[in-house]
């Protein structure tokens, strides 16, 4: 039996969190989840919620920000984790706020007759996402606030200014944050941490960076589902993921989804969505879990 390993990284909404789980309890299936350490949460009131799955919550909880390098670090600690338990045929990084909208006998039998694909959605670059990791970061987890934004930026100006600039010499890509990909690329990516550390330690907003850059210049990349970068956002199933960028709420958040949204939902051919918001609809979600059978 082929088994997957799912990496969640959540931060709130612990009841529509624990209908995920759910959702994903399958004897195929183990469960890993990083709760943003600024939370108030304990792990020991989840011990009666999978009754077929293993789960496991990261017990070194780090504080995540937006935007911060913190992302990258709480995914490698789900991937070295998951690859230490043992050897799965998929790794699949979730939010808590997403949920699949297939049921797992149907994905299970298209990651089956994919094996050794990697799925990462890359994007072509805009002019404005090389200032994201050619520049030296004096506030790395300061991306999603206002004074520390704006003092990255200025110190940002004046390198600008000057010519000076960091990390010349890598050939960076862009790519969504969220992947599906096969145990080799998993543990591909934690013997580089070393190096992703060096690289990205000091820059802004690497989430949709590091992974997609250490994928482009290996042997990896010839294994991807999708090959050629597509615009930024747009719809496709490089990932396997539906993520409504065109009526986000921001340039920063994709769109959250409503009841009204279910023919839509239903007619995609991917296997996960994201957003859901238990408090802004939590009527989508219960509908999905009864179309699932949870």
């Amino acid at each position: 039996m082929k088994r997957h390993a799912y990496l969640i990284l959540a931060h709130n909404h612990f009841g529509q969190l624990r209908k995920l789980v759910g959702l994903l309890d399958d004897p195929r299936n183990d469960i890993f989840i990083h709760i943003d350490a600024k939370a108030e949460f304990d792990s020991r009131e989840w011990m009666d919620v999978c009754r077929h799955s293993s789960l496991k919550f990261i017990e070194n909880r780090i504080k995540v920000n937006w935007g911060g390098v913190s992302i990258m670090r709480s995914e490698l600690m789900l991937l070295k984790e998951a690859t230490s338990t043992g050897k799965y045929d998929y790794y699949h990084l979730l939010s808590g706020m997403d949920l699949p909208i297939k049921d797992q006998d149907t994905i299970h039998a298209f990651f089956d007759s994919h094996s050794g694909t990697e799925f990462i959605n890359y994007w072509k670059f805009k002019k404005t996402t090389a200032s994201r990791f050619h520049y030296w970061t004096l506030f790395p987890e300061g991306a999603g606030k206002f004074h520390t934004n704006l003092a990255n930026n200025i110190l940002k100006g004046l390198q600008m200014a000057v010519g000076f600039k960091i990390n010349r010499d890598i050939d960076f890509k862009f790519a969504s944050q969220w992947f599906s990909i096969t145990d080799e690329l998993a543990r591909y990516v934690i013997s580089k941490e070393e190096w992703l550390e060096k690289v990205f330690s000091r820059t802004n907003t690497c989430d949709e960076i590091f992974l997609a850059t250490l994928v482009w210049d290996s042997p990896f990349r010839e294994r991807l589902f999708v090959k050629e970068p597509v615009e930024e956002h747009i719809v496709n199933e490089s990932n396997m993921r539906f993520i409504d960028w065109t009526r986000g709420e921001s340039i920063r958040h994709p769109w959250t989804f409503r009841n009204y949204d279910w023919d839509l939902l239903m007619s995609v051919p991917h296997f996960w969505a994201r957003k859901f918001d238990e408090s802004i609809d939590n009527e989508i979600i219960t509908r999905i879990c009864k179309q699932l059978g949870r």
